[in-house]
């Protein structure tokens, strides 16, 4: 007997991956807090410390704590993925030519700590360019586990990046040693 075996793609699985982050558009208009801003330190991963309006926070600096995303840690403890989580945040950031934090909603949260912020990252790297969501490219880039991934304004893109990432084995989810662990 004959057997053929067919690849085609599904919804759930498209032949190519999709850039979720630039289908994402940044709503200016919407009810959220935003700002405009600079880095001022880079943590890790998913936690950067931002020069702020000082009507935003009394100090200048607003530590943000990315939301719907966990980077693995590249401080104290070091974790496998967690430098290049970190490479990849800074180099995103550094090359932004504007940078804009967003709240989920109509307020600034704070975290479990008390003293981080949980934030939307928007950068572009060019005037005529449109903004792309920081916290949905690492979790397409598959360096981050889902944090409250689905309970927030993005949810469902979040949800589908993060599924995309395991679907093609991107750098957490690829079954393989961190080669610069």
């Amino acid at each position: 007997s004959l057997l053929m075996f067919c690849s085609f793609a599904t919804a759930e699985s498209p032949a190519e991956p999709v850039d979720h982050a630039g289908q994402l558009p940044f709503a200016r208009a919407s009810e959220t807090v935003k700002a405009e801003v600079t880095v001022k330190t880079y943590v890790d991963g998913d936690t950067v410390h931002f020069n702020v309006d000082e009507q935003i926070m009394e100090t200048g600096v607003l530590k943000a704590r990315f939301l719907a995303i966990n980077t693995p840690e590249c401080t104290g403890k070091i974790e496998e993925y967690g430098k290049k989580a970190a490479a990849f945040t800074r180099e995103k950031l550094t090359g932004a030519t504007s940078i804009i934090i967003e709240s989920n909603d109509e307020k600034l949260n704070a975290d479990s700590t008390g003293g981080r912020y949980l934030l939307w990252i928007w950068y572009k790297t060019a005037e005529n360019e449109d903004y792309r969501c920081l916290n949905l490219e690492i979790l397409q880039e598959g360096l981050a586990i889902a944090n409250s991934t689905a309970n927030n304004r993005y949810g469902s893109i979040c949800t589908n990046a993060l599924t995309q990432a395991r679907t093609y084995g991107k750098n957490l989810y690829s079954g393989e040693k961190d080669p610069d662990f």
